[in-house]
């Protein structure tokens, strides 16, 4: 049987998997933005991510834009409160 490459790398259709990956993107994110609400950098990562399926079909390696995605909410999360203060 040959092997096929799968397009929802790190992701699959079970909510519990979903959830494990919100745990792990959510402590990456208060691990590099200390303060900065990681509940709602994680929520607009996966927005982006969303977008980004929506736009342009199936990704690739979908945990990894989440993460990447929230790490940059995160960082406008922080500028925002920075000029807010």
């Amino acid at each position: 049987m040959k092997q096929t490459r799968t397009r929802t790398y790190g992701l699959a259709s079970n909510p519990s998997e979903w959830a494990a990956h919100r745990r792990a993107v959510v402590f990456s994110v208060q691990r590099m933005f200390p303060g900065v609400d990681a509940e709602r950098a994680a929520t607009e990562g996966l927005g982006e991510l969303c977008r980004q399926i929506v736009v342009h079909g199936a990704v690739d390696r979908p945990a990894v834009v989440w993460c990447e995605a929230a790490v940059a909410a995160a960082a406008r999360l922080r500028t925002g409160a920075g000029s807010a203060a």
